[in-house]
């Protein structure tokens, strides 16, 4: 299959004072993918295109697929990223408000560094909050409609208190330094689409790239797509574009569970004991007034009211008793 996409990538222009891994890196990074593997940790597949739209958008959305992948292997007991950016049990962040957000232009694509730059800056939200309809044979019509998105206030507010709880950090890493970098962090790399020899492995003719990847396995050559067939085997590393970038995301917060205001909460190790959940304190006091408070301040309506801690939990709210007194 020789097919050439047009391009949607603008390749890095790596400077002295661009962040590279090893002497400029200040990232203490640990091992996180043994061997470069993220197979166990990919996201579901989605696709940039449909029958009569490309977003043009593989920069972004290679670039989220990193942090997804990164967040189900180090970050998956997250509370808040659960409730506010899982969709069917998996980390979903929308591509469209990436894509938009981050200026990329239509069949000229975006950079690495401006990508970044956006999600450092703006934040991420979730996928449900800003899907798109592209089922129109409209091209130009989808395309604009697509490209015409704004964010609501409700999701600026997710996106500031997600950039609160996050930190997301990109270092350029040079080819020779792939294989250690491939098990700090995610790699996007820039690959030539599409040519395909003989052995179904994907090469490149002359040198240049127009596409965007993550990289899913180094010693197998392997890159997850935004098209099918989502998982690809390149010849060689050396069909990819010399520079890659390396994607982490930390956590900045204490990881607190989210708890809807008046829940009963139970401690449930350690000696026990019974609170009542309200703005981010918990009220601990005589059992049967913590009781008391709980029905009344629920009219009766119980239900998905109860909530049981560890220990870890219970310590990192404020503990007040019911004359809203300090503990």
């Amino acid at each position: 299959m020789d097919i050439e996409f047009k391009n949607a990538v603008i390749l890095p222009v790596i400077s002295p004072n661009s962040l590279t891994f090893g002497s400029l890196d200040p990232y203490d990074n640990k091992d996180i993918f043994k061997d470069g593997d993220l197979t166990n940790y990919l996201p579901e597949f989605e696709s940039q295109a449909m029958t009569y739209f490309d977003s043009y958008g593989c920069v972004s959305h290679s670039f989220e697929n990193a942090l997804e992948a990164l967040i189900k292997k180090t970050l998956n007991d997250d509370y808040w990223l659960r409730d506010n950016i899982y969709l069917n049990g998996y980390p979903n962040f929308s591509d469209r408000d990436l894509v938009v957000l981050s200026g990329t232009i239509p069949r000229v694509g975006n950079s690495g560094e401006k990508v970044l730059q956006t999600a450092q800056d703006k934040g991420l939200i979730a996928q449900t909050i800003a899907d798109w309809d592209t089922t129109g044979r409209d091209t130009n019509l989808v395309e604009q409609n697509y490209y015409a998105y704004t964010r609501l206030p409700s999701s600026e507010r997710l996106a500031k208190e997600f950039n609160k709880r996050y930190k997301i950090t990109g270092t350029w890493v040079h080819r020779n330094n792939w294989e250690q970098a491939s098990k700090e962090g995610a790699l996007q790399v820039y690959v030539k689409a599409w040519y395909k020899n003989s052995e179904g492995k994907y090469y490149n003719p002359n040198g240049t790239s127009n596409h965007a990847v993550i990289m899913a396995n180094y010693k197998e050559t392997k890159i997850f797509d935004t098209y099918e067939p989502r998982i690809k085997q390149l010849t060689s590393w050396d069909d990819a574009h010399i520079w890659a970038l390396k994607i982490n995301i930390t956590r900045l917060m204490a990881n607190k569970p989210i708890l809807e205001n008046n829940t009963l909460i139970q401690l449930v190790e350690g000696q026990g004991n019974f609170g009542l959940y309200l703005d981010d304190k918990i009220f601990v006091d005589d059992l049967s007034k913590i009781i008391a408070s709980w029905l009344v301040r629920n009219n009766g309506n119980l239900n998905g009211k109860t909530k049981a801690l560890t220990l870890e939990d219970w310590n990192l709210f404020d503990k007040y008793n019911l004359k809203n007194e300090k503990l």
